[in-house]
């Protein structure tokens, strides 16, 4: 917070609705919401912080929105138990200066959220569990061509880049699963020790996580590529306590 800066600033409204099926042992929690965002901060296009004593000067401040729903089912007692969530959401944001005054998405526009966790009591000691998760994908503003123009000097040509509308690209989504076997200590021994394992996202799905520029493969332009991490990845484990 500066002389030039406000802070930020929001306001949300919510409702929500919940209720618990005694016979079934399940719960169900459901909720709209709103929230208005104001004083918001981002970079002005073409920023250059390096070098630069006056940053003030490249931040813009203007405002955003975010709705949504969101419900949860959960079972927590029982052999079988665990819940289901999703995430219906959208976040937009207005600067003057930015997309030509228009609206956009925010880069944290992710429309879907998703989330299921199953536990299992196999028997008196075994216990298995597994976790699946969606998101869809973030936002990023492509360059979807190119032009050349004649330098001031007409001693050579620059290459002008072509961008989409901002944040107006969204990248894969990504989801993967997760399970994990566990072996309960026996209840009458003083030294309990607990021994696990599992693995990470089991079907081996990379997680998208940035954007890269690549030539294409014919090298008359170029294409997005979207690396990402943690791949496959077992797991073992052994905890105790006395």
């Amino acid at each position: 917070i500066t002389k030039n800066i406000k802070p930020q600033s929001s306001d949300q409204i919510a409702l929500g609705f919940n209720h618990y099926f005694a016979k079934q042992g399940v719960s169900f929690v459901f909720e709209v919401y709103y929230k208005k965002m104001n004083n918001l901060i981002e970079y002005r296009e073409g920023t250059n912080l390096i070098l630069n004593n006056d940053y003030e000067s490249e931040l813009l401040q203007g405002k955003g929105d975010a709705y949504g729903m969101e419900f949860l089912l959960r079972k927590e007692s029982g052999r079988f138990n665990g819940w289901l969530s999703y995430t219906l959401s959208k976040t937009t944001r207005i600067f003057e200066e930015l997309n030509n005054g228009n609206s956009f998405p925010s880069k944290y526009d992710r429309r879907h959220n998703i989330s299921i966790v199953l536990n299992y009591q196999i028997s008196e000691r075994w216990l298995f569990s597994t976790v699946w998760v969606y998101q869809s994908g973030a936002r990023f503003t492509a360059q979807i061509g190119q032009y050349l123009m004649p330098n001031p000097n007409m001693t050579s040509v620059d290459i002008i880049p072509l961008y989409s509308s901002r944040n107006a690209v969204e990248m894969a989504h990504s989801h993967r699963l997760d399970i994990n076997f566990t072996l309960l200590p026996k209840k009458k021994r003083k030294f309990k020790g607990e021994f696990s394992f599992g693995a990470y996202n089991i079907y081996n799905r990379a997680q998208p996580y940035r954007i890269n520029v690549v030539p294409n493969d014919n090298g008359t332009g170029y294409k997005y590529q979207q690396p990402g991490l943690f791949g496959f990845i077992p797991s073992i484990a052994y905890n105790f306590s006395f």
